[in-house]
């Protein structure tokens, strides 16, 4: 009887540590999605073709090459329901003015990062 009652409190307290998580302020939102569309050559770090702060960012990245690239990225992340899209670069800039898109513009990718943390 013992074990069964033990059982049942466990039990209990359980529910209640997950009631407690339903029921918190901001539980059950998603995190804000965050997406970096940066021009290839402003992303790099010197010989390396990717700078390593953009690898340890949360963010989704893409290094669009062309100014087509650039449009289909920015429109990409718009269509996928992003909350914030950053560009910075002049081709990804552009693509995002020409898609008359709400984007957080930076002026370079310390920018760039720098907008991410916010």
């Amino acid at each position: 009887m013992t074990g069964l009652a033990s059982a049942l409190a466990s039990l209990a307290a359980a529910g209640a540590l997950a009631a407690g998580g339903v029921l918190a302020p901001g539980a059950g939102q998603p995190a804000p999605r965050t997406a970096l569309v940066i021009d290839a050559p402003a992303a790099r770090d010197g010989r390396a073709l990717v700078d390593p702060r953009l690898r340890a960012t949360e963010a989704d990245v893409r290094l669009p090459r062309s100014a087509a690239e650039a449009r289909t990225d920015v429109r990409y992340f718009a269509a996928q329901g992003y909350d914030r899209v950053i560009v910075a670069g002049p081709r990804s800039t552009a693509a995002a003015a020409d898609a008359h898109l709400a984007t957080v513009r930076a002026a370079d990718l310390s920018g760039a990062l720098a907008a991410v943390r916010r």
